[in-house]
């Protein structure tokens, strides 16, 4: 008879008969691997047989048998052959075997019921949530709800396309090489383009000291793609809609920032003149703002959602700045570093399923103020090791002119590719003009409109 609770949804004689298999193994045909392929860690929902399992998977890694023996003086080696019901329930579980073919399908339930068991946990800290939610912070909760969720949806989707043996899918891999593949976002700045190859699936960190002009670069990425057509999302966590606005604004139609800051008051004819020339183009542009000062990895993947749905592209996501952002589980006791750390492994996570291009800017610590050249590192990241990890580039914004107003490089703002993982790195130079909130390529002709 299959015992399955009516509170927890567990079938323990699916989890005997499978683990049986695995203890009257042969040579002849072994359905370990059969299970392996099937479970997860923490499937198991009786403690003894996870003991028992992790013995089994011991063995086998080490290429000796798994029956009763072997598995007995491994659990005794590491003291937990009591916990794992004995030599008696060793010996109940081989009895209860089923055959050796029929593994694979008992492991399957065992791995359905845990995510059933899992499902339902979701669905009670949903439920808690709800019961507890700010009301200023609904959509972030939802939001975090539903990435749970999605993430259990994608659990055995994933399983079945990320193993298999490497010759499966090469032919078709060749066959994908005879295609060029353009890149999935573009910066807008034509060495830096040519140097590194924006590809779905990518997180890039671009960080540097304060007034370095990290918001500069990367509106005006944002907008330089939105106008390549491709979408954009950003996340402004420090600035408001107002300043954002100002800057976009300053940054195409070149009206002084500091103009549009003050209004009416500093705001020429000549100033009217060029927004109304370029405020058609910039209504019309497939960007998208979110300017919450509370973002975490959940309502960023909510979001790219949206404009998946709306563009049928994933969209090109800038984040302005990561260590501003919560993580989804908003522990008040979490430290800093592990924040940091599981924020930056969310956003590569939310890269690779969605397909986006993630631009997450960061702040770097003092450590270039101590050398003498004042150029920054990836070594002063600040926070987690995490990022330089997790980033497949790193972009470090570097100017001369800051710490050496008479620098003979004034306007001169280094991009510094320092870490790239799928191409050279390197230094590209491009003109800041700062009055304009902007930066362009060093080579670009000025405008007159």
């Amino acid at each position: 008879m299959d015992h399955v609770q009516e509170q927890v949804a567990v079938s323990v004689e699916s989890e005997a008969r499978a683990l049986g298999a695995c203890l009257m193994a042969t040579p002849a045909y072994d359905p370990v691997a059969d299970v392996a392929r099937a479970v997860r860690e923490g499937d198991w929902h009786e403690p003894a047989h996870e003991l028992v399992w992790s013995a089994v998977q011991q063995l086998h890694g080490a290429s000796r048998p798994t029956g009763v023996p072997a598995v007995e003086a491994q659990l005794r080696s590491t003291g937990d052959l009591q916990r794992a019901g004995g030599v008696v329930g060793l010996s109940r579980l081989a009895s209860e075997a089923c055959s050796p073919a029929e593994a694979g399908h008992y492991a399957g339930l065992v791995h359905g019921y845990a995510q059933v068991r899992r499902y339902q946990a979701a669905l009670a800290r949903g439920m808690q949530g709800a019961r507890h939610a700010d009301p200023l912070s609904v959509p972030e909760t939802i939001a975090a709800h539903q990435a749970e969720l999605e993430y259990l949806t994608a659990d055995d989707q994933d399983e079945d396309d990320a193993f298999g043996r490497f010759g499966d899918h090469l032919d078709e891999h060749l066959d994908s090489l005879a295609l060029s593949v353009p890149a999935a976002a573009h910066t807008g700045f034509t060495d830096l383009d040519m140097l590194m190859k924006l590809m779905a699936g990518q997180m890039i960190l671009v960080a540097a000291r304060p007034a370095m002009g990290k918001s500069a670069f990367a509106l005006g990425v944002a907008t330089a793609n939105a106008r390549k057509g491709g979408p954009t999302l950003v996340h402004s966590l420090e600035m408001g809609r107002g300043e954002v606005s100002n800057r976009i604004l300053a940054a195409r139609a070149r009206v002084a920032f500091h103009h549009l800051r003050d209004g009416a008051s500093s705001l020429t004819q000549d100033d009217w003149d060029r927004l109304d020339r370029h405020t058609p183009e910039l209504k019309g542009l497939p960007l998208w703002m979110d300017y919450s000062a509370r973002v975490s990895p959940a309502r960023i993947r909510s979001r790219v959602k949206t404009v998946l749905r709306e563009t049928g592209r994933a969209p090109l996501v800038v984040v302005d700045y990561l260590q501003l952002m919560q993580t989804d589980q908003r522990n008040t006791r979490q430290s800093t570093y592990d924040r940091v750390t599981e924020i930056s492994r969310e956003l590569k996570i939310l890269a690779s399923d969605t397909g986006a291009v993630i631009i997450a800017l960061a702040q770097l610590n003092r450590g270039p103020e101590q050398r003498p050249d004042k150029r920054p590192a990836v070594s002063d990241l600040r926070d987690s090791g995490a990022l330089e990890q997790d980033a497949d580039a790193i972009i470090l914004l570097h100017r001369e002119d800051y710490y050496e107003p008479e620098s003979g490089r004034s306007g001169e703002t280094d991009l510094i590719v320092a870490k790239h993982r799928n191409g050279p790195t390197g230094t590209v130079t491009v003109a800041h003009q700062f009055h304009y909130s902007r930066m362009r390529d060093m080579a670009e002709e000025p405008s007159h409109d």
